[in-house]
């Protein structure tokens, strides 16, 4: 009687584990569905931002005023160095040099589906990749194609002027209620709505409303909400002045330059390495006659940004040309887009190294304290300073130089601190510590202590000083009539008059002659360079010799020439001695006239027209702002008039 029973639950037993079995391949192949879709997702994110990457690079090549063929070049590089990152380990291949585009769309821009498409209005990147099946397989699934596209489009149309975003910041003013009136004697955000402009704080904007974010507003009638505008305010001449600044009214140079080296000057829209600040402040008027700056446009967001592309402001008495302009092309109820800058004028940050006397050293051995040296800044640099020491290359017996080197150590200079944090006035003190030195040649070197910060962009200064090496009993000194001298116009000339002298005194005779040059390569551009007598003997008084130098076809600038004297003295056996004396000429001063202040252009706005003219100056109201998360502003504000 049994039997039959036990033999009905090993059919349901068997019945079970099919079901099992059956539900955990679903279930498997479910999850291997979800672990594939996973890695399709994570490279989609990838190539977009690969493709997003490269189209800014190749637009912001455009913009320094390169080819196409340069542009196209740049954003393959980009695409090269976010491709060895690929989440799933397969690199992507480069998008091929003849476009590729969707069935039926040849030669459609929106078509593209793999290359990259630069005009001289937009750049189009698109890109793809085979992700191959993990789990899929099992599924008869190998490889998935995932693509990626980027377009930039960039246009003219912005005006010669920067409007302040903020006054009297941080905010909010004592009492500050709704309504806020338009009273530029308090805390004011010009692009929130006239009734929230004074409240909240230049950091927290949660009572404050963006311009055209009423709750009455209609699209199709954008008086229907009046409170959706922004508050009253000059923007250009007489009353348009920031916190901090008396001179800047608004007037900006919108004709972008690159000085990543005094070499690499760019120029655009006619400007030339000639043009001076009156010329320039007549095109920028000329540019709002005629409806807006006609481009290039201004560089793509970066973070960092590059602080060698360049928006110059002008002084307030270069405005009149602006508001002339205005009232001459404007009436109220025009819009016009602007560029937008925080509220405030600040100047170039900057820190200076003032390089210790003469360092000595024994031949052989360590010391404890070589020496110090200060390093100062200005108001506005707030970061620390990183040292280093590096060689005289150009001097064969230096003990840096030498092989093995007689100074020990990849950096034979402890500092201390490092990185300083420079101060105001004479600077902080920094030592020079554990000088180790090995079987080293005596005599007198020069040596540079390299200083660098990153912050708020990438600055490196070098410093020469002096080292002095065991028993070196005469000496000599080498001194011009100024450290910098302006050549008034391109291709002119400018001479320095050099004095050497006998040291430690006078009565002790250097005993030789001195020989001097001019350190290569020579900035681009310069023309002859030379002594009235390029071999001197020292004196008591002093033998002087002049240094000219002629400016060639460099472009406006400043520029660092390095003086070189190098001579055997009259010591017993003789010693070498070798002094550096940096000297700056700079090259059409009144065409790149030289200002540490500047603005910081963070996005844009459109605002209306409401009042123009000459006697009364220019006054809009926000309609609409577009902010980014900062634009390659000014780094140096250059020229000025």
């Amino acid at each position: 009687m049994g039997w039959p029973l036990a033999t009905g639950r090993r059919a349901q037993e068997g019945q079970t584990l099919v079901l099992v079995a059956l539900f955990l391949t679903a279930l498997m192949a479910f999850a291997a569905l979800a672990i594939d879709v996973g890695r399709w997702y994570s490279e989609r994110r990838f190539l977009q931002n690969a493709a997003d990457s490269a189209a800014l690079a190749a637009a912001n090549s455009l913009i320094q005023g390169k080819t196409i063929t340069e542009a196209e070049a740049a954003a393959r590089a980009i695409l090269t160095a976010n491709f060895a990152a690929d989440p799933t380990g397969g690199t992507p291949s480069q998008p091929p040099a003849l476009p590729v585009y969707e069935d039926g769309q040849a030669g459609v821009p929106t078509g593209l589906r793999e290359g990259i498409l630069v005009t001289a209005g937009e750049v189009r990147v698109a890109i793809s990749n085979d992700v191959d099946y993990t789990f899929g397989r099992v599924l008869g699934l190998v490889t998935q194609d995932i693509g990626a596209r980027a377009r930039v489009g960039f246009a003219g149309g912005l005006m010669p002027i920067a409007v302040r975003r903020y006054v009297n910041a941080p905010g909010p003013g004592a009492g500050a209620s709704v309504p806020c009136p338009d009273d530029e004697s308090r805390f004011m955000d010009f692009f929130a709505t006239a009734n929230t402009a004074c409240l909240g704080t230049e950091t927290d904007a949660s009572s404050r409303t963006a311009p055209w974010s009423g709750a009455n507003f209609d699209a199709s009638n954008p008086a229907s909400d009046p409170t959706s505008h922004g508050p009253v305010v000059t923007i250009l001449g007489q009353g348009a002045q920031p916190t901090g600044s008396s001179d800047f009214r608004g007037f900006i140079v919108l004709d972008i330059r690159n000085f990543a080296s005094t070499s690499s000057q760019l120029y655009y829209n006619t400007i030339t390495a000639g043009t001076n600040a009156n010329t320039l402040k007549d095109f920028e008027a000329g540019w709002i006659d005629k409806g807006g700056y006609p481009g290039p446009p201004f560089p793509a967001a970066m973070s960092p940004p590059d602080p060698n592309d360049q928006v110059a402001i002008l002084s307030g008495n270069s405005t009149g040309a602006g508001v002339d302009a205005v009232a001459r092309r404007m009436v109220p109820g025009d819009e016009i887009l602007v560029a937008v800058y925080p509220g405030y004028v600040m100047a170039i940050p900057d820190f200076t190294i003032a390089p210790p006397g003469v360092v000595s050293l024994p031949a052989t051995g360590t010391t404890a304290l070589a020496g110090s040296f200060k390093v100062s800044r200005n108001q506005a640099f707030s970061g620390s300073v990183t040292l280093a020491t590096e060689a005289d290359t150009l001097d064969p017996v230096n003990p840096m130089v030498l092989v093995p080197p007689a100074m020990v150590g990849l950096d034979p200079i402890t500092y201390n601190p490092n990185p300083v944090s420079p101060s105001l006035g004479q600077g902080a003190s920094v030592e020079m510590r554990n000088v180790t030195t090995e079987s080293a040649q005596p005599g007198i070197y020069a040596l540079w202590i390299r200083g660098q910060a990153g912050s708020p962009y990438l600055t490196t200064k070098y410093e020469p000083f002096a080292v002095k090496i065991g028993t070196v009993t005469r000496d000599f000194t080498i001194n011009a009539d100024a450290g910098a001298k302006d050549a008034p116009s391109i291709g002119s000339s400018v001479s320095f008059n050099l004095q050497l002298g006998n040291s430690p005194n006078k009565n002790t005779n250097f005993g030789g002659a001195v020989s001097l040059s001019v350190d290569e390569p020579l900035p681009a551009g310069a023309g002859s360079v030379g002594f009235s007598s390029p071999s001197v003997a020292p004196s008591r008084n002093g033998t002087s010799t002049t240094l000219t130098i002629n400016t060639g076809v460099m472009s406006p600038g400043a520029y660092r020439f390095v003086v070189r004297a190098t001579g055997l003295n009259g010591d017993s056996p003789a010693r070498p001695v070798t002094k550096l004396l940096p000297l700056s000429v700079n090259v059409a001063p009144s065409g790149a006239s030289r200002s540490d202040e500047y603005v910081d252009i963070v996005g844009f706005a459109v605002m209306r027209m409401l009042r123009s003219d000459r006697t009364a100056w220019t006054r809009m109201r926000s309609r609409r702002s577009f902010p980014t998360q900062r634009m390659n502003a000014s780094s140096a504000a250059r020229p000025r008039a």
